[in-house]
């Protein structure tokens, strides 16, 4: 008798990506973000497992960022949640001295690669080889043996105070560890932007 395959990995959180309008916000932006969205929608705060993807764009000398007609604010949270998110459309968040205008939304399914990226994580510890022997401690946790490369750091605002960040790739995932750790994300302050990974496709380790 023939083996079953196993039945494919199937997330149960997805991305909720809305169209934004605005000009320059500043470069640490997580936590304004995040009180301004819960200003919008107070229920956000009581959702498990969300996470706000930071909003790209070009880093400037004033450390801010600038945003192009094609800037997004994506966020992240279990699919039977993303109805809660229709009032966003239209609202306009103020970071700072920046105002953005929250546009349509579009769902977006996590997508599995061998390697996913996150721009920002912490764990809570401000020295790079706590950081590493954090994350690695979380993946020999979870049975996920694959590489990850620590880039640069950067020091964020939370609502306790300040943390330090890094950039961080893991590579060498299969499809399923792919997905489960875009579900869940690594670290904390994940509602801040920290910690929400996507694929990396044009990630190359060294000697490959």
């Amino acid at each position: 008798m023939w083996d079953e395959a196993p039945a494919p990995y199937h997330p149960t959180v997805v991305d909720v990506a809305f169209a934004l309008e605005g000009k320059e916000i500043p470069f640490d932006h997580g936590q304004l973000l995040w009180q301004e969205l819960t200003r919008v929608l107070p229920g956000l705060a009581m959702v498990k497992d969300i996470g706000v993807h930071p909003i790209r764009g070009a880093r400037t000398e004033r450390d801010t960022v600038m945003l192009s007609r094609r800037a997004n604010l994506t966020i992240r949270l279990p699919r039977s949640m993303t109805e809660k998110l229709a009032r966003l459309s239209g609202a306009h968040l103020n970071l700072g001295e920046s105002t953005l205008i929250v546009g349509k939304s579009k769902l977006r399914e996590l997508a599995p690669h061998s390697a996913i990226h996150s721009h920002f994580v912490t764990t809570g510890h401000p020295e790079e080889m706590a950081f590493a022997a954090d994350i690695e401690e979380i993946l020999k946790a979870r049975d996920i043996p694959c590489k990850m490369v620590c880039g640069k750091s950067n020091v964020f605002r939370t609502a306790d105070g300040e943390v330090t960040v890094y950039s961080l790739a893991l590579y060498g995932l299969t499809d399923e560890q792919s997905l489960a750790l875009q579900e869940t994300g690594l670290g904390i302050h994940h509602e801040i932007g920290c910690g929400v990974f996507v694929p990396h496709k044009s990630f190359s380790p060294v000697g490959a």
